[in-house]
């Protein structure tokens, strides 16, 4: 079944219905990691808000591959490392608090 951006409300309970049916479900895109670049993300938390294993298949980064089936929000995601020196860490997490 074709899923994507103009129908993934349209098809979500659907997906969902034939998961808990006990059918095996593939997303598959054609543009990068479902959630990250292509749809998903909604499926992938509806998914988890019902107790419904969402299992990634890795790529080069296990952190995207975790974050794709997570359900979490993918558009205000950030990676990075944090200063270990303390007045330079508190400018930095002030700098992200002042983002959010």
């Amino acid at each position: 079944m074709s899923y994507h951006k103009f129908n993934e409300s349209q098809r979500e309970q659907l997906v969902l219905r034939r998961l808990k049916q006990g059918e095996i479900v593939a997303l598959i895109s054609d543009a990068g990691t479902p959630g990250i670049s292509d749809p998903g993300m909604e499926l992938a938390k509806l998914c988890v808000s019902e107790n419904v294993p969402v299992v990634p298949i890795p790529g080069p980064c296990a952190l995207v591959s975790a974050l794709s089936a997570s359900g979490l929000s993918t558009d205000e995601f950030t990676f990075g490392k944090l200063y270990q020196v303390l007045d330079r860490l508190t400018l930095q997490l002030d700098d992200i608090a002042g983002d959010a």
